[in-house]
C-alpha cells in the first residue's frame, strides 16, 4: 500500500462516511507484546497464533522492546502480523532505543492517520508527540503535534454518518477521568498514567481540557467513541470504563513473559494474560478480553 500523509488518509475517511452493505468482521487489538529479555521478539504464544481469521490487526504499541533497534526487527513483525493489514499506534519502545526510521520506513501508514472502515472510522494516534510532565511542553516536533491535533478536530467536526470513532493509542489517555465507581481515587490501570498531558507546544493544550470535549461533541451527535490503549499488562491486563459522557475507555496488554522471579517491582499483575477480540456487524461494536494461554 502505498504511503499516504495524514490529510489524504483523512479525506479518504469523510468522503466515505457513508451508509454501506455490512458483514460480520473480526480484529484483534494487540497491546505491549513483546517478549521480555529480548530486543526484538513478541511472545512466542502470537508466534503460534493464526491471524488469519481477523480482518486487521490492530497494534497498540511496545510491540518489541527495542523495536528500532535493527532493521531486520520490521521483517521479522512482517513475518509475524503482516504489517499491511495492521494499524499500529507506536509505543515508546517502538519510538525509542534505536534509529526512528527503521520502523517509520515500513510502516503501511503515516504515525497519526484517520482512515475510513466501512461503517466506522479509525484514528491512530502516536502519543510518543505527547509531553507528559507538568513543565512547559518544549518546542519540538510542534507541526506534527500541532497536524495531529487538527487532525483530531476535523474529525469531530465532520463525522457524521458512521456509526463508530474508535481511536488507538500507547500512552493513557483521559487516565484522570478514569475514577472508582463510587468516586474515590483515579484507577491506575496503565503501565504509566502520566498527568497531566500536553498535546501541542502550546501550554494551553493539555489532553483532557482540548482534546475530550472533540469526543464527546462526537458522541453527542449519536456517534459511539471507544480508546484502546496499548500501554498496559504490567499493572492490569484489561480495562474497560465508561465516562459519564458516554466515551469508552479501554485496555489491553500482555507481559507473562518476565520472569516473576525477577520482575520489576512496577510490575503487579500476574494474572492470565489476555488479548482484545473485536467485531463489528451491521453498525455493532462489540468486545471480548480473551485468554492467550500458555500462562
Amino acid at each position: 500500500m502505498e504511503k499516504l500523509n495524514w490529510a489524504a488518509l483523512l479525506f479518504l475517511c469523510l468522503i466515505g462516511c457513508k451508509d454501506e452493505p455490512l458483514g460480520h468482521r473480526q480484529f484483534l487489538f494487540l497491546g505491549h507484546p513483546y517478549q521480555w529479555g529480548t530486543d526484538n521478539r513478541v511472545d512466542p504464544r502470537l508466534e503460534q497464533m493464526d491471524f488469519s481469521s481477523y480482518e486487521g490487526i490492530w497494534l497498540g504499541g511496545d510491540v518489541c522492546a527495542r523495536t528500532a533497534k535493527d532493521p531486520a526487527t520490521m521483517d521479522y513483525l512482517d513475518s509475524v502480523f503482516n504489517l499491511e493489514r495492521t494499524h499500529w499506534a507506536l509505543g515508546n519502545h517502538d519510538w525509542d532505543y534505536g534509529e526512528r526510521e527503521n520502523v517509520l520506513s515500513r510502516l503501511p501508514s503515516p504515525p497519526y492517520y484517520t482512515v475510513w472502515e466501512d461503517g466506522f472510522c479509525l484514528t491512530v494516534l502516536n502519543t510518543n508527540l505527547f509531553w507528559p510532565y507538568p513543565s512547559t511542553p518544549p518546542q519540538e516536533n510542534c507541526t506534527d503535534k500541532m497536524a495531529q491535533w487538527q487532525m483530531v478536530q476535523n474529525v469531530a467536526d465532520t463525522i457524521s454518518e458512521a456509526t463508530h470513532w474508535v481511536i488507538l493509542h500507547h500512552h493513557a489517555l483521559f487516565s484522570d477521568l478514569m475514577v472508582e465507581p463510587q468516586g474515590g481515587d483515579t484507577l491506575r490501570a496503565f503501565n504509566v498514567n502520566p498527568t497531566p498531558f500536553f498535546a501541542t507546544c502550546d501550554s494551553l493544550s493539555e489532553l483532557t481540557a482540548t482534546w475530550y470535549p472533540e469526543l464527546v461533541r462526537a458522541r453527542q451527535r449519536g456517534v459511539e467513541v471507544v480508546c484502546i490503549g496499548g500501554d498496559f499488562g504490567m499493572r492490569a491486563k484489561q480495562f474497560e470504563f465508561q465516562t459519564p459522557e458516554g466515551i469508552w475507555l479501554l485496555g489491553s496488554g500482555i507481559n507473562n513473559t518476565v520472569s516473576r522471579e525477577y520482575a520489576p517491582d512496577y510490575v503487579t499483575d500476574f494474572g492470565p494474560d489476555h488479548i482484545l477480540e473485536l467485531w463489528y456487524q451491521e453498525g455493532r461494536l462489540e468486545w471480548a478480553f480473551m485468554p492467550l494461554g500458555g500462562d
